[in-house]
Order: structure tokens, then C-alpha cells, then sequence
């Protein structure tokens, strides 16, 4: 398999045609309004679904030119990546999902599961994730789903981290602007007046090249988006080295795999 090369030099292509696309998140709020906004007030696509854990759905139109590009985003059963693999609930969640789009057919899509990475205790548990979640395509051995992928992509220690890569510079070194034991990141999220409402294209670009310079510093510049097991473990290993105070999200490289961050000569 071909390996991609991370490179400060790309672009967003706002017009790129994803189809259609699940994510399966965590957070009952964040994550689905951090994505919701991406898609329809970044990227300009016509159709965001999404339902929470208790069945509540929302439906975004836009009148862009993405109108061939739908996103979906579900919840897990719980904010806990331990019920990641619930079929049941996630089946349920997808049931919903079909009301609103008749030809939604979640076996012929990209998955993407995004979840925090902060408990130390589920560090067995998430290994075996890296090991199994490794292609948004293609079924691993131990997949939840007999017929589907789906890629995990963690963030360090929580999704917070991506937002606040969007507003600051050197991600590798916010463990020293703030001591994350004695104040939790949301509440460094508030301090800064930080909110996913205020993303836009300048800081998407901003958080994307935040992410290469902190690879960069685990010594990881290339990525098999066909089989993310390699890349996943090695920065999961350096997590656990530095008690998660090193903070990373690796949401962004799902559009890396869905062509809209494109890599310039």
C-alpha cells in the first residue's frame, strides 16, 4: 500500500465531492455541533444529519455546491470509548439516520469514530481499537460490523484539543501555557473565549498545520490511510509515555482520506 507524505504544503478543496459519509462520535453536543459547523458553514455542503444519544435529530440544509455531499454523525451510547462498539445502539442510531435519506447506505461509506484518549485504565481496551479500526473503507478482523470499516481517530486528551488548534500555535507545547491537572481543558477553553462557532477556513488551515508540526515532534511525517494501525500506535505510545499532556486530534486526517485537505507538489 501506497503511504501518504505529510506535508505543510496543501490546501482545502472546498468543492470536493465526499458523497456520503458517517461519523460515530463520543459527545452528545461538542463533537456534533463541531462538525456540523465544518460541513455546512465551512465547507458549504448541502446536508448535515445527525442524532444524538437520546434520538434527538437535526437536520442543517445549505445552498452550496457540495449538493452530492452528505454527513451523517451519530453518538456512541455513552461518552465513553468503551461503548464504541455497541451494535445494537449504533444500529438504532443509523435506523434514524435512514428516515432522512432513503438511498443511506452506511455498509458502502467512510466511518470515522471520533473519541478522547484520556483514561489510562482503557488502555488495553484501546489498543485492540487501533488494531481493528484501521481503514474507513474496509472491514478489519475484528471489525463490530461483518461488512463495513470504519477508521478511529483519537484526540489528545479530548476533542478540545482540536478546537483550541485552530487559535493557538505549537500544540506541543500548550502543556507549559497551562497545567492541565490543576484546570481541566474545558476550562482553559472558556478562559480564551474559544468556540467551534468561530472556526472558519483561516483556522482549519491553522489547526491542519498545528497537527503536522506536532507529528513532526513524534517523528512521524508519512501515514498509510489504508491502514492507520502503524500511525495510531505509534502516537498512542508516546501518549502514554507523556501522561497524556501532549495534546493532539486527529479528526482532520479524515479529510485527508476523503480528498478535501489535498497535498501540493
Amino acid at each position: 500500500m501506497e503511504y501518504q507524505i505529510l506535508s505543510k504544503k496543501f490546501k482545502f478543496n472546498i468543492n470536493k465531492n465526499i458523497g456520503s459519509v458517517l461519523y460515530i462520535v463520543e459527545g452528545e453536543k461538542t463533537e456534533i455541533k463541531l462538525l456540523g459547523h465544518i460541513f455546512k458553514s465551512i465547507l458549504n455542503y448541502e446536508k448535515v444529519v445527525s442524532v444524538d444519544r437520546r434520538g434527538k435529530q437535526r437536520i442543517k440544509y445549505v445552498s452550496g455546491t457540495n449538493k452530492n455531499s452528505k454527513v451523517f454523525i451519530c453518538n456512541s451510547k455513552e461518552s465513553n470509548i468503551r461503548t464504541m462498539t455497541d451494535t445494537q445502539f449504533v444500529n438504532k442510531q443509523v435506523d434514524i439516520l435512514k428516515e432522512y435519506e432513503d438511498e443511506f447506505n452506511y455498509e458502502d461509506i467512510p466511518i470515522y469514530y471520533i473519541f478522547d484518549c484520556d483514561r489510562k485504565e482503557d488502555k488495553p481496551y484501546i489498543s485492540g481499537l487501533i488494531e481493528n479500526y484501521t481503514n474507513s473503507r474496509e472491514p478489519g478482523a475484528n471489525n463490530k460490523f461483518d461488512s463495513i470499516g470504519g477508521m478511529l481517530l483519537l484526540s489528545y486528551p479530548s476533542i478540545e484539543s482540536f478546537i483550541i488548534s485552530n487559535f493557538e500555535s505549537d500544540m506541543f507545547k500548550a502543556s507549559e501555557r497551562c497545567n492541565f491537572k490543576n484546570q481541566t481543558i474545558k476550562e482553559y477553553i472558556g478562559s480564551k473565549g474559544y468556540n467551534y462557532s468561530n472556526m472558519s477556513i483561516q483556522t482549519l488551515n491553522n489547526s491542519f498545520m498545528e497537527l503536522i508540526k506536532s507529528l513532526e515532534k513524534i517523528k512521524i511525517n508519512k501515514i498509510e490511510i489504508d491502514d492507520t494501525r502503524e500511525f495510531n500506535n505509534e502516537i498512542y505510545e508516546y501518549e502514554q509515555l507523556h501522561d497524556n499532556q501532549y495534546m493532539l486530534s486527529l479528526l482532520l486526517i479524515s479529510f485527508i482520506d476523503l480528498g478535501i485537505i489535498e497535498f501540493e507538489e
